[in-house]
């Protein structure tokens, strides 16, 4: 959409965070006005035109075997584009909200679906994508978190220049940076230094540059460990007692795969509501959007003696897929085939 779209199809990505951080009840409209097949292929329709000639000819450039969408726009557009210029490939879908997907993903001329629960799967099935090409597998996460799953918390601590023996409470608001997490982070500052059990912060802003220089400016009351985007943040989960994020569906399912209790304090209305209830009702986190009870909760959990973390962690493992990508690939892989091009 970046590379090859015109204006302002090309600024999608751009505009998403400001979007979702400032207008959710747009966002949320948008969402449920998407949530009926009929209007989003009549919406895709529309914009199809404009945006044609330039896919055709990326697509035609690449000459694909095998075809994986990992976004609920390039399902549909991809698929007549092929379909038009008679080089139909194995398509795959793999749909990366868990539980509450938007209906988008969801075309019936797919060759496989991948989907990672079954309120996914039921989506799938009411959208007309037939029975036998809907997998439930889990969600895809880097190699990295499956590796840090026995990994032991002081000694990362270390290795990501922390002192080993405080309690880590990690919170990020995802690649973007969204979420309150300045507010938050600075009234659980100011009760953790009162707590009877020695913690730490640290805050990953993603690629949040104002939200960065806000941390950094602070003056903490317990050691404060500030990031921006990071590349190991397998290694800061898996040294966390406790994972303060928004719902976003990647997070939370590493998250799971490293048995990190997460508590939500934020969700992009609409495909991450599901994200929410699916993680409380498993036991493998709490939702709570209240600065006051978000600390609550954390001074709670790390109280000498509390059993509400263990139990948390055993249940995010018991909900897990660690091994979803390589399982992913497994099936896709079966599907491929010689194109038949023109």
């Amino acid at each position: 959409m970046d590379d090859h779209s015109p204006f302002p199809i090309n600024t999608f990505s751009a505009t998403y965070r400001p979007w979702v951080t400032y207008t959710p009840t747009l966002y949320r409209w948008v969402y449920h006005f998407a949530a009926s097949r009929k209007r989003v292929i009549f919406a895709e329709r529309a914009v199809y035109p404009l945006i044609r000639q330039r896919l055709v000819a990326a697509v035609s450039a690449e000459r694909p075997d095998l075809w994986i969408s990992v976004h609920p726009l390039h399902v549909d557009i991809p698929l007549w584009i092929m379909n038009e210029n008679g080089c139909r490939v194995p398509f795959v879908t793999v749909v990366t909200d868990p539980v509450t997907p938007p209906v988008a993903w969801f075309s019936p001329e797919v060759d496989l679906c991948v989907v990672a629960t079954e309120p996914a799967r039921s989506v799938a099935l009411e959208c007309g994508v037939p029975a036998d090409r809907v997998r439930v597998i889990g969600l895809p996460i880097r190699r990295a978190f499956t590796e840090m799953r026995e990994g032991f918390k002081p000694e990362l601590r270390v290795r990501l220049g922390l002192p080993p023996d405080r309690a880590l409470v990690l919170m990020t608001g995802g690649g973007a940076g969204i979420g309150r997490l300045l507010p938050i982070a600075q009234a659980l500052a100011r009760r953790l230094a009162m707590h009877s059990t020695p913690a730490q912060l640290a805050i990953i802003a993603g690629h949040n540059r104002a939200l960065l220089r806000q941390l950094r400016a602070e003056k903490w009351p317990i050691p404060v460990a500030i990031r921006g985007y990071v590349d190991n943040m397998a290694e800061w989960i898996a040294a966390s007692e406790v994972l303060l994020t928004k719902a976003g569906p990647g997070t939370l399912a590493e998250a799971a795969c490293l048995g990190v209790p997460v508590l939500i304090t934020d969700y992009v209305p609409g495909q991450e509501t599901g994200n929410v209830t699916w993680t409380v009702q498993h036991g493998a986190g709490a939702f709570e959007r209240r600065p006051d009870q978000i600390v609550a909760l954390v001074a709670d959990w790390l109280r000498p003696g509390n059993p509400t973390l263990s139990k948390m962690s055993a249940q995010a493992r018991a909900i897990a897929h660690p091994n979803a990508s390589a399982q992913i690939v497994d099936v896709a892989l079966q599907l491929l085939r010689q194109p038949v091009c023109s």
